[in-house]
């Protein structure tokens, strides 16, 4: 599918170019980007019109708005002057934000038909859900994804009620995972664009902030989340999608019959033998057997205390366990 086309203008050559490389480096970013660093080249009869999105500097702006005959165009990189711009993006922060930025801009614009990138990718979605050891889980989850992030493209989704991840990865988004299913309302297009705005990255691992109240995710209708699931495939941005489930998630049970695979994690400690045996039964009287045949079932050793820290999860015990089950049964 044809890529949208951007242009940054900027008499400050330097940043432009810096700012180019760290757009362009996101591989989903739908947008292929030029620079100018003289507003006149752009201002040629009919060129600014050839760019979907004008990221122009205060002299630039001022420049362009008078030639340009789509100024919804035209965004201002924003020094904190005053300014009457209808569009702007502080200049001076992290190219990561200013992508973030600019992809909620162009959310709000996105109309069906603009053309939103298919990756090309076959997606699989990997589900991980355990009525037992239920922090052990989002460790778990959290290898998997990142081992696999390794050679792939990968996106992590957290459906747990207290997550506590947002701490964990210093994050404070007003914006979470049930935000990014409300978005399904305004169209494919609109959801493809509000995703890049909203995604983090840990150790090359994608994710979405968990929903911060579970409340909110669970008043969210199992064809919604079916919904979101088929649309993350067709986008075709991700190798593999990292379900971590709870029993919140209204439908779990066909949201787990949808995936390719399924992990739980159980051990013999305690009730755990007695909470599988339940799940197990429950999954025989509602005639989901077909997710049983599906799963995996990962009975852990005893590990030692897992760190309070994302970035030293890869440096334990637990770490050699998942990658061996990357290396072994999904990436073999």
């Amino acid at each position: 599918m044809k890529q949208e086309k951007m242009a940054i203008v900027d008499t400050d050559r330097g940043y432009a170019y810096r700012l180019q490389e760290i757009l362009t480096k996101r591989e989903t970013f739908p947008f292929s980007v030029s620079v100018y660093t003289d507003p006149e080249l752009l201002s040629e009869e009919g060129k600014p019109e050839r760019f979907r999105l004008l990221l122009a500097g205060g002299e630039c702006y001022e420049k362009l708005s008078e030639v340009c005959r789509s100024p919804e165009r035209l965004i201002l990189l924003s020094t904190g002057e005053e300014t009457t711009a209808k569009r702007s993006i502080r200049k001076y922060q992290s190219g990561e934000e200013i992508r973030k930025q600019l992809m909620e801009i162009y959310a709000e614009s996105a109309v069906s038909g603009t053309g939103a990138r298919n990756g090309g990718r076959k997606t699989t979605v990997i589900g991980i859900f355990s009525p037992v050891c239920r922090e052990i889980q989002t460790s778990f989850s959290l290898l998997m994804g990142q081992f696999l992030a390794k050679k792939s493209r990968v996106l992590y989704l957290n459906f747990e009620p207290f997550s506590g991840l947002s701490g964990l990865l210093d994050r404070s988004d007003e914006r979470d995972l049930t935000d990014l299913v409300y978005y399904l309302e305004g169209g494919r297009e609109r959801l493809i664009y509000k995703l890049e705005s909203m995604v983090g990255n840990v150790n090359g691992l994608d994710y979405i902030s968990p929903a911060f109240s579970f409340i909110d995710l669970g008043q969210i209708r199992a064809e919604n989340w079916m919904l979101l699931l088929q649309t993350l495939r067709e986008t075709g941005n991700y190798d593999y999608i990292i379900l971590d489930l709870s029993e919140l998630v209204q439908g779990l049970l066909d949201v787990l019959r949808s995936c390719e695979m399924i992990y739980t994690i159980s051990n013999r400690e305690g009730m755990a033998l007695s909470r599988m045996k339940q799940y197990e039964d429950l999954l025989k009287h509602l005639d989901y057997e077909d997710i049983a045949a599906l799963t995996t079932q990962c009975e852990l050793p005893a590990f030692k205390k897992l760190p309070g820290s994302i970035e030293e999860l890869p440096y334990t015990d637990l770490a050699g366990y998942v990658k061996r089950i990357v290396e072994e049964e999904i990436c073999a």
